[in-house]
């Protein structure tokens, strides 16, 4: 495990250009979404707020395209996991130190508005290489005004989603990809003779996967890959009420969602290429 690396701090799904159209649709699974937000790099945000973490939307408009290539190049769908640190330049000197080769610390803002006025939401990151992993981006997030970012009024949703569990991703030999990530987590579980390897930071749990595997535990609720052998493809949230997901559900095709009684889960069809599944 890093020093300095706490858990999740928030997953990322790229809308690739439709972020009205993700809006929309993770307002119809219950979601309360957060203001459009304009960053100081060029992109644009909703964010779903929980209790210590949050799902955030983004795209990149197009003449902002050459600002940041890690957006414009990568398809719809999750895009990245950003970890949650106390201290961003304490965790880039472990990465460096674990042989990570974090790139130099970087500063992000935009603009919040409040009641008594605009204030800037201010963050300190730290990301790995793009060839850290093929299937999306990793990095820390230090959040320098988090009352800024968790506000109670944006903490609460309809269908009464509270916390990122588990994120799904597909890798062509998930025994070698969690060998070689195992550092920056707190434990690991696999076996090079089995299609599934699991680790674990905090109440986070990253599940790695074949896509066959995937597909036999989706089916027809699984995301589109797009011929890609790595990418990030279903997040899984804790709720308060499984009922309350239900209720909010209620309107969606029913073929996109399936009610298993212990979980509920949401075709990626209907989440911007991604699934989403609900427990209690």
């Amino acid at each position: 495990m890093i020093p300095h690396c706490l858990g999740i701090d928030h997953a990322v799904i790229n809308t690739a250009g439709h972020i009205d159209e993700a809006v929309d649709q993770f307002a119809r699974l219950g979601f309360r979404l957060t203001p459009r937000g304009f960053h100081s790099t060029g992109s644009v945000n909703h964010l779903m707020m929980f209790g210590s973490d949050y799902l955030e939307l983004i795209s990149l408009p197009a003449q902002n395209a050459a600002l940041r290539p890690e957006l414009s190049g990568s398809p719809r769908g999750l895009n990245a996991i950003a970890f949650a640190t106390d201290s961003a330049a304490g965790v880039h000197a472990a990465l460096a130190q674990a042989n990570f080769m974090p790139q130099p610390l970087k500063s992000l803002s935009r603009p919040v508005a409040l009641d008594d006025g605009v204030k800037d939401a201010r963050f300190a990151l730290v990301t790995l290489p793009p060839e850290t992993v093929a299937w999306g981006r990793l990095f820390a997030c230090e959040h320098l005004t988090r009352e800024l970012v968790w506000r109670d009024d944006m903490c609460s949703h309809p269908n009464g989603a509270r916390e990122i569990t588990r994120i799904a991703i597909v890798v062509p030999d998930p025994y070698a990809e969690a060998m070689r990530l195992a550092p920056l987590f707190a434990e690991a579980s696999m076996g090079p003779d089995t299609p599934h390897a699991e680790l674990t930071l905090g109440h986070l749990r990253i599940d790695l996967l074949t896509a066959a595997q995937l597909q036999h535990r989706l089916g027809e609720s699984a995301c589109d890959g797009g011929g890609r052998t790595s990418y990030m493809a279903a997040i899984e949230l804790r709720c308060t009420s499984l009922d309350a997901v239900r209720e909010s559900l209620r309107a969606l095709p029913a073929r996109g969602v399936h009610d298993q009684g212990s979980r509920v889960i949401v075709a990626a069809s209907l989440a911007c290429n991604t699934t989403i599944e609900f427990i209690e």
